[in-house]
């Protein structure tokens, strides 16, 4: 059976001392899903991101993907409406520029910690997704892709969180 999974919140950005949702991220017109076949025996799955419809049809990713792989918030892509007033994406038209990066906290006890994280993170200009008290996503430009990778692994050297990346190949950003 297909596991389907959707964000639960908007994409927050560091504003004044606060993380507020960030406009861009306000401006979506419904839920574009995303396929990701399983490995290894394990279920299929859909990733459900909040996007915006343009209107040349395609639809601009405005959910910082936490479980679909090659594909960023900002980027467009080709979608089908499925009936239910949802969108399924078909293929990729454009990458924004943006890479994406997940973590997972390690202490089960401290719900809170993720706050501090996320705070941290949209200091440095991360725009932020947070799917779980556990679970965040983080969207950072390319310029400050290395930064934002640094701090997460010398996060994880620590034994605060686990992280990856949001690509399973490089890319040319030109």
């Amino acid at each position: 059976m297909d596991h389907y999974r959707t964000h639960p919140s908007r994409v927050t950005a560091w504003d004044g001392g606060a993380l507020l949702p960030w406009p861009e991220a306000l401006t979506a017109t419904g839920t574009v899903w995303f396929f990701q076949p399983g490995q290894d025996g394990d279920a299929d799955s859909w990733e459900g991101l909040n996007g915006r419809i343009e209107g040349d049809g395609s639809a601009t990713v405005l959910g910082v993907p936490a479980y679909v792989y090659d594909l960023n918030l900002g980027d467009r892509v080709s979608v089908v409406e499925n009936g239910d007033a949802s969108w399924v994406a078909t293929g990729r038209v454009h990458d924004a520029g943006n890479d994406t990066y997940r973590f997972f906290l390690c202490n089960a006890e401290d719900e809170s910690m993720w706050r501090p994280l996320s705070e941290e993170f949209a200091q440095r200009g991360c725009l932020v997704d947070v799917l779980t008290p556990r679970l965040v996503a983080l969207s950072s430009g390319r310029s400050d892709s290395q930064a934002v990778a640094d701090r997460l692994a010398f996060l994880e050297a620590q034994g605060v969180l686990v992280y990856e990346t949001g690509r399973t190949r490089r890319t040319n950003p030109g």
